[in-house]
């Protein structure tokens, strides 16, 4: 790598994965692209995180903590303002990048692109599922998110511009968005009429974590809710079908939860959640 800064920067918010933040970290030294720099942002994990950092004994890894008070955002924040690179790519602790992720990445940013995403195998519970995150669709992006939720952008999916912060701002700090916050972020960024890519590529796998989901579930519908309320607003429409489409889109966000909370076993706890889905049919 040269003297000057790197072309990406990678931001890495962990907490207690020392495991798992290891294999993240072997995938990006394992990429064809070899100009970047990693920023480990570490909520003072009480493992061996800092170990495991220090171990790979890699100049281009940042090590940092933060006591994030349970706001991932302000990691990732944190990351963003130390970063030197022109380009910013998110690495989720617990996924992982295929070698070829960055220079892809980057072969799309120069065609006007201030933005890109590509897609991602799922892995739950330590198993490769044979499903894809899906592809986006080809028109109406941004309604599109808004009314059926964020199930095509990942955020260790995506690389963008770092002055597209400087413009639109970072991830919200707000706790009652707690993991919706990229989801906020995205529907900022489409409403503002970002130049966005995708690559149908498969570049890298998606964590998902069975365990504890009736405990986190609820915290998620109501992140999530609160940013479609914020946004559904923006739009206020006297039309008919947009306030159909909003209270379809309340209704789907509770039956989606108790779906969640259905399939990790815990079935009496989910009971509610029907039942409230229901109910918002008519309110």
């Amino acid at each position: 790598m040269s003297n000057m800064n790197p072309v990406v920067s990678v931001i890495i918010p962990t907490y207690n994965q020392a495991d798992l933040l290891k294999k993240s970290l072997q995938s990006l030294l394992d990429q064809t692209f070899p100009d970047w720099e990693a920023i480990v942002i570490d909520n003072n994990s009480e493992d061996n995180t800092r170990v495991v950092v220090e171990n790979l004994q890699d100049h281009r890894i940042i090590y940092k903590t933060i006591h994030n008070q349970g706001i991932i955002a302000a990691s990732r924040n944190l990351g963003i303002q130390i970063a030197k690179g022109e380009y910013i790519a998110f690495l989720d602790s617990d996924d992982l990048w295929y070698p070829l992720k960055l220079s892809e990445c980057l072969k799309k940013m120069p065609q006007g692109k201030e933005i890109v995403f590509h897609r991602l195998w799922i892995r739950k519970d330590g198993i490769l599922q044979n499903k894809l995150i899906p592809a986006p669709p080809h028109q109406n992006f941004y309604k599109t998110l808004l009314y059926k939720g964020n199930s095509v952008i990942a955020t260790s999916a995506v690389m963008m511009k770092k002055q597209c912060f400087d413009k639109f701002g970072v991830f919200s700090e707000d706790p009652g968005i707690v993991t919706a916050e990229d989801y906020e972020l995205w529907l900022r960024l489409i409403k503002r009429n970002i130049s966005w890519g995708f690559i149908s590529e498969v570049l890298g796998e998606y964590t998902v974590h069975s365990k504890n989901a009736s405990s986190n579930v609820k915290r998620q519908m109501l992140a999530e809710e609160k940013v479609v309320m914020k946004y559904f607003k923006e739009n206020d429409s006297p039309h008919l079908d947009e306030r159909l489409s909003y209270r379809k889109r309340r209704v789907m966000l509770v039956f989606r939860a108790g779906k969640r909370v259905w399939q990790s076993g815990h079935r009496c706890d989910a009971i509610p959640y029907f039942f409230k889905g229901i109910s918002k049919i008519f309110y």
